[in-house]
This record gives structure tokens, sequence and C-alpha cells, in this order.
């Protein structure tokens, strides 16, 4: 069962959802988040498969949007613990803003 109460939330940039797992495998045993923020993921649309998976958790991400430098590197997401009723809301659109 989880304690919304306290709710336990990082931030973490891979610099590739990709190539950085050991580090970040490591940080999410180590920190056991509730929530983890990530951004520089470096996935693009349908490339979730490339990301960790990690038991108790589900992903959330967003990639680059390809206007800016061709949808090269950046993108955001979170790792959500599963239990947590967590949804993608509407935000206002800025174009040069990555966001989620």
């Amino acid at each position: 069962m989880i304690d919304l109460r306290h709710l336990k939330v990082g931030l973490f940039n891979s610099g590739s959802l990709n190539t950085g797992q050991d580090e970040f495998t490591v940080a999410m045993d180590e920190l056991n988040p509730d929530i983890m923020a990530i951004n520089e993921t470096w996935l693009r649309a349908g490339e979730d498969d490339k990301a960790p998976k990690l038991p108790g958790y589900r992903m959330l991400y967003l990639p680059r949007p390809k206007h800016i430098k061709k949808g090269r590197g950046g993108g955001v997401g979170f790792y959500v613990r599963k239990g947590i009723n967590a949804r993608i809301c509407p935000h206002p659109d800025v174009p040069t803003v990555e966001q989620m």
C-alpha cells in the first residue's frame, strides 16, 4: 500500500535512457521513489521498449518534438509506482519547451 501522505518524488537527468540504464537503475534501487521525473530521455516515439523495465513501475514519456533539433535528444518522462493513479493532463503548448 502506498502512503500518499508521504509521496517520494525524484528528478533524474539520464543523458539517455538508451545508454544510461545502469546508473538510472542503481538510483531507482537506492532511492526507491514513488515517482521519478526524467529529463533527457533521448527516446523517440515508439521507443519505450528501449527504456529500462522496472518491476513495480510504469513509464510515461514524451519525446522531443521534431521541430526542435529534428527530434534528436531531449524528451521527458516519469516512472510512476504502480498503484498511483497518474494521468497526463493538457497544458498550454509552448513550442520551445519540452514539458509533460
